[in-house]
């Protein structure tokens, strides 16, 4: 099991990219959260098998109407998360 915190920058938000990740990650079986912030961006954290995250993660570089310029990733706490969520 593996947890990687990403943050996606570009335009990402207002778009439905939150509810495109929430329902790719339940279809692969990842758990974690994803978030909009105040800068623009998109965090995400992503738990799971590492080969899911990283299918989950090429898969938001393709998000329909999105248009990332550039994707920052760092390990994240292995917290034991129950779903995959759409945070406030």
């Amino acid at each position: 099991m593996a947890s990687v915190e990403y943050v996606f920058h570009g335009n990402v938000q207002g778009i439905g990219f939150r509810a495109h990740v929430k329902k790719k990650a339940s279809e692969l079986g990842i758990t974690g959260w994803v978030k909009n912030m105040e800068d623009g961006s998109v965090k995400a954290v992503f738990s799971g098998d590492p080969e899911m995250i990283s299918i989950l993660e090429a898969y938001c570089r393709k998000i329909p109407l999105s248009e990332i310029t550039s994707v920052d990733a760092a390990p994240a706490d292995n917290d034991k998360f129950e779903t995959f969520e759409i945070l406030k």
